[in-house]
């Protein structure tokens, strides 16, 4: 354990004095914790910067002279006369749990009359399930669902992993709770990735908010959030089996490493919207059918012309699943299921606000 204390009246000397002959450590300059030319043990997690000042004095002085080089040790006040302590700043991964420590020590050196409410961290920001609630994410599992509200309603910090675009609420108060990690689109692999190191206990539980497939195995550790935020564009060239169809569409969706639970609506055209068809897949999704008349699907441009089928003129799939999104982005490109059924798959532009 190894403190690196801040303060220069004769108080501060002297109470800064008594948690190093405690604790361990040494009294640093501005100037040293301006430049971080001070030296702390390789592999030394129980440590931080402890202000021994006012508080109003402390926290100017953590914002002018604690820089890139020292940024992620947790910051602790003192005041001078030994009457208060408060964790200013937690301090990054891997000095978190070590902030507890050297916290807990410097208020058992300082004594009873320390006053030490401060170090509460429960009710930084809320909890996940406005979140669930707005965007009727899926969980996947309740226990676990509970188990993280609980660590993060005691102000504990959550690793939280995305492919999805996610914007904090508070940009600054709820990045204390949630450590947000966004992988983009092209690099879903990686983001998969890490969601199997988690799975194998690699890295701590975590949450993962998407929309792609990551199994149907039983995962009692990690929380996985499935937003409803995906629009399916059905176009019927020729009758078929609802009964195929339906589960059909389901696996392709699993092949396209997309969560089916993610479909919020199945789009259809205005004259297919009663059929057992579309009614099925939407029954087989737990997706609403929304539908559109022909001259607004005609009238819908789509993003890029059909490499694949250039002498097609049109693409109602697609169209439909932009229409379904509002204008979303385009996941899957006429995708063919079943016989006489092709698909388009459209995610919708709305930034998910965490927490809600």
């Amino acid at each position: 354990m190894y403190i690196i204390c801040y303060g220069k009246s004769p108080k501060a000397l002297e109470t800064g004095k008594q948690l190093i002959d405690d604790i361990g450590g040494r009294y640093v300059t501005g100037t040293e914790l301006m430049t971080g030319s001070f030296v702390v043990a390789q592999g030394e997690v129980s440590c931080a910067i402890v202000m021994v000042l006012p508080l109003e004095a402390a926290i100017k002085a953590m914002e002018e002279t604690v820089t890139d080089k020292t940024r992620g040790l947790p910051v602790i006040a003192v005041s001078p006369e030994g009457r208060y302590a408060a964790i200013l700043r937690r301090g990054n991964k891997p000095y978190d749990k070590g902030c507890d420590d050297v916290y807990s020590a410097i208020v058992k050196s300082l004594g009873s009359f320390c006053f030490s409410s401060f170090e509460g961290k429960a009710g930084i920001t809320g909890d996940l399930t406005s979140l669930v609630s707005r965007f009727g994410m899926s969980v996947n599992d309740e226990g676990v669902f509970e188990k993280m509200n609980s660590k993060i309603r005691s102000g504990e910090k959550v690793d939280v992993y995305t492919d999805l675009p996610i914007v904090f609420a508070d940009p600054v108060i709820d990045p204390m709770t949630y450590s947000l990690h966004t992988y983009p689109y092209d690099m879903r692999e990686d983001f998969i990735k890490q969601y199997k190191a988690a799975k194998e206990g690699k890295i701590q539980p975590s949450v993962f908010i998407t929309c792609t497939y990551l199994g149907e195995e039983e995962d009692t550790s990690n929380l996985i959030l499935v937003p409803k935020i995906l629009s399916l564009g059905l176009e019927i060239k020729t009758k078929t089996d609802p009964g195929y169809c339906a589960p059909a569409i389901r696996k392709s969706l699993i092949n396209h490493l997309l969560n089916p639970k993610a479909v919020s609506k199945v789009a259809a055209a205005y004259s297919a919207r009663e059929s057992e068809l579309v009614k099925g897949i939407a029954e087989e999704l737990g997706s609403e059918v929304v539908s559109f008349d022909s001259e607004k699907i005609a009238k819908t441009k789509v993003p890029m012309e059909m490499t694949f089928s250039p002498e097609k003129k049109t693409d109602s799939a697609t169209a439909l699943a932009l229409l379904g999104s509002q204008a979303g982005t385009v996941l899957i490109r006429r995708s063919t299921s079943a016989q006489g059924l092709v698909f388009s798959v459209a995610e919708s532009r709305t930034s998910i606000i965490l927490p809600e």
